[in-house]
């Protein structure tokens, strides 16, 4: 646990002593994930390469008041909440909803969760495309599961917690979000099969630095952009009668919308990028990679239509810095750009990019470096 977490998890502590007259007992963490390539790909059973990276959601926890029949909530970015144990939570549009997801899949699994008061803060920027909403997911039902003293396993808990958002949050995500802050590796990214659903590991290279920068424009997924994008990848499959997994470009022919056809060659082709630019990773060839990442920038944006112009300069400012590669990454219309830097190369881009964002009209861009680290998890507090 590096100084920053144990700073923030202290902090955290305190906002609980204000909260609970019972002390701490337990405490749980979960990465944002980064998305190095392979966007759009997951709900058609494809693949992606994502990573856990070193922003985290926090929780701290402490029994209920005697008689208490709830889960008392407090986020230090969102403000407070109450989740009651007593039956059903229903849904009420805004970020509870993420927890009251969760919370009800473990109600229909039987388990029998005691009241707490809970304090949740962290680092981890919401809206910028790092998967703040499956972080806080894992980081509650990790929490829950240690509480409770009910632990599943991983690949339970990261579906578990997929289908909370489906029903809950309204968005009909595949499986990368949660899986991969489920089992992110340090040091290490993930080649994910999302048909087999199973995790290749996957090295960074030393020679380089992953930087992340946030546009500044926030993302909502479900505002409705995303559940479009699903239901026409879904009718492209229709068309072709079998995933896109399983297709190839010859077969973009069969396909009569444009819209649609293009939607189709996205996910084809960055499957096809996928399993390259992991490919290229082992081999340690970086301008294989880089290019591969700036092409799946230009699918997203011009096929798959999720960047916005603030994406597109930051990249093409990635570009002019010499960054290796630069693309989107998320579920888009908004967020975040990842570019890989070589070692020594930091200030440059910094100077660069933040100079083309700011030349263009956009303000203020926020650079983060961050590395892989690892998934889920909870603890006694001590």
């Amino acid at each position: 646990m590096t100084d920053s977490v144990t700073a923030l998890l202290q902090a955290l502590g305190k906002s609980l002593e204000k909260l609970s007259t019972s002390k701490p007992v337990w405490a749980a963490q979960a990465p944002g994930r980064v998305n190095l390539i392979g966007d759009h790909t997951d709900y058609s059973q494809g693949f992606a390469l994502p990573m856990g990276v070193n922003l985290y959601t926090l929780a701290i926890a402490a029994p209920g008041a005697a008689g208490s029949d709830a889960i008392r909530i407090l986020s230090t970015r969102e403000g407070e909440a109450v989740l009651p144990l007593d039956g059903e939570n229903p849904r009420r549009g805004d970020w509870t909803d993420y927890l009251r997801g969760v919370l009800e899949q473990y109600r229909k699994r039987n388990v029998v969760i005691p009241a707490m008061d809970v304090v949740i803060g962290g680092n981890l920027p919401l809206g910028a495309g790092l998967s703040s909403s499956a972080s806080l997911e894992l980081c509650f039902a990790t929490l829950v599961e240690l509480a409770s003293a009910h632990p599943i396993q991983k690949m339970e808990r990261a579906l578990l917690c997929q289908q909370a958002e489906h029903d809950y949050a309204g968005v009909p995500c595949g499986i990368l979000d949660q899986f991969a802050v489920s089992f992110a590796k340090e040091n290490q990214a993930m080649l994910l099969d999302c048909r087999e659903r199973s995790i290749q590991p996957v090295n960074i290279p030393s020679q380089l630095r992953v930087a992340i920068v946030d546009s500044g424009v926030s993302h909502a997924l479900a505002d409705g952009g995303y559940a479009t994008r699903r239901a026409q990848v879904e009718a492209a499959q229709a068309q072709l009668g079998s995933s896109l997994r399983d297709a190839c470009s010859k077969d973009l022919v069969k396909i009569t919308d444009d819209t649609i056809r293009a939607r189709a060659r996205h996910v084809i082709s960055e499957n096809e990028r996928v399993l390259a630019f992991a490919q290229a990773l082992k081999n340690d060839d970086m301008q294989t990679a880089g290019q591969l990442m700036y092409a799946s920038h230009e699918s997203l944006s011009r096929d798959f239509a999720v960047s916005c112009d603030e994406l597109d300069t930051l990249v093409e400012a990635a570009r002019e810095a010499g960054a290796i590669g630069a693309r989107m990454t998320g579920g888009g219309f908004g967020g975040s750009m990842i570019a890989f830097v070589d070692i020594g190369g930091e200030a440059t881009f910094e100077r660069i990019v933040s100079k083309g964002f700011t030349d263009a009209g956009f303000g203020y861009a926020q650079i983060r470096w961050v590395t892989a680290v690892a998934g889920a998890q909870a603890w006694e507090w001590i």
